[in-house]
């Protein structure tokens, strides 16, 4: 299952794989975060790569845990939780979050992330004395 590959290589770190099982034209949002280094406009699987390196380069994956998957023809929600630590600080993060996509011909060609951005925020900023 098309999910099942994006969790796996997402955790697995392939962002090269990532990016493949997007379509060419991406319709993608998530939540602008203040001083991610990701970019905010993804409409590529190039971007989309772009995307996943800049994010896998400030967190560092340890655990991402399914909760709830929920599939209908070609649409796709899964629920869940993202764990690890942040590359610069060594702070341990968890990230609540639902993740909308869209699949035609075998390519996601929609994306919609709906995460805890206040955690994200906060594990990006530096704390004090540190």
């Amino acid at each position: 299952m098309l999910v099942e590959k994006l969790v796996a290589r997402l955790v697995a770190k392939d962002t090269e794989a990532l990016a493949r099982l997007f379509d060419d034209e991406v319709v993608w949002w998530s939540p602008l975060i203040p001083g991610a280094p990701w970019p905010t406009h993804v409409r590529s699987a190039r971007e989309v790569e772009s995307y996943f390196l800049a994010y896998l380069s400030v967190f560092e994956l340890t655990r991402m845990t399914v909760r709830h998957l929920l599939v209908d023809r070609g649409h796709a929600v899964l629920v869940g939780r993202a764990q690890g630590r942040v590359a610069a600080s060594g702070r341990e993060f968890s990230n609540h979050f639902a993740m909308m996509l869209s699949v035609r011909s075998g390519r996601i060609v929609e994306l919609r992330m709906f995460e805890d951005s206040l955690a994200i925020a906060g594990a990006l900023t530096p704390s004090p004395g540190g």
